[in-house]
């Protein structure tokens, strides 16, 4: 499975952080490196279909798979 660059930010905020809303996650990357509430959200979307994250619910809730 290749991992882009921008997927890395998202693994590596649910590797520091544990297990994360999308919303919460979107507001840490948003601190770190500027992205908007979509762009967040796509790329999760792109690591669920990979198979890197596992969407929880309620709340969509986000883990790391590997």
């Amino acid at each position: 499975m290749k991992i882009f660059d921008s997927e890395w930010k998202v693994m590596e905020a649910l590797w520091d952080g544990g297990e994360l809303s999308a919303g919460q996650l979107a507001k840490l990357l948003n601190e770190r490196v500027g992205w908007n509430r979509n762009t967040t959200y796509t790329v999760i979307k792109k690591l669920i279909d990979k198979g890197a994250v596992a969407r929880l619910e309620p709340g969509f809730v986000c883990r790391a798979l590997v």
